[in-house]
């Protein structure tokens, strides 16, 4: 997928200056609160009040031409997750959402490197279909699904509208 070459090789920063809606300042102060606190330049972002999770994922929709989709809410089968190892999804802030076929959708909440995208191509021999999410809805997915203390959470209900 042409878009997925395009999104690992640019940085959120470059991206958001690139489209005016940040100044390089502002991205300095990010990657300097970052590099102080661990967090993800996003949540930097988020916290210094320069941008909302939304901004982000907006910014990133446009500019790659991904669909968007909240994947809080998203029913996530047991056999899709299976595909790749918890820890993974953890430490790179992605979900998968499902599995059809030979085609895994992830959901990201940022930029995700070739590296990590090329290790789950590889682990579960699927292409890789990219939605992007903010990362409070990634994480909401994650926490789930993930197994805690060993067992596995329980899918959460449908939401009705």
């Amino acid at each position: 997928m042409a878009q997925i070459a395009k999104l690992v090789r640019k940085k959120l920063g470059e991206i958001l200056v690139g489209e005016g809606i940040l100044k390089e300042e502002q991205v300095q102060e990010a990657l300097k609160r970052q590099r102080a606190t661990g967090e993800l330049f996003g949540e930097s972002l988020v916290q210094l009040g320069y941008l909302s999770e939304l901004d982000i994922a907006r910014t990133i929709v446009k500019q790659f031409g991904l669909p968007f989709i909240d994947a809080s809410k998203y029913r996530i089968p047991k056999d899709a997750l299976q595909a790749v190892p918890a820890e993974l999804m953890l430490q790179n802030h992605f979900v998968v959402l499902d599995r059809i076929g030979k085609t895994l959708l992830l959901a990201v909440s940022g930029v995700l490197s070739g590296e990590v995208i090329e290790k789950v191509e590889k682990l579960t021999g699927s292409q890789i279909f990219v939605y992007v999410s903010t990362s409070t809805q990634v994480q909401a997915a994650l926490k789930n699904v993930v197994p805690q203390n060993g067992k596995a959470a329980p899918h959460p209900e449908p939401v009705k509208k």
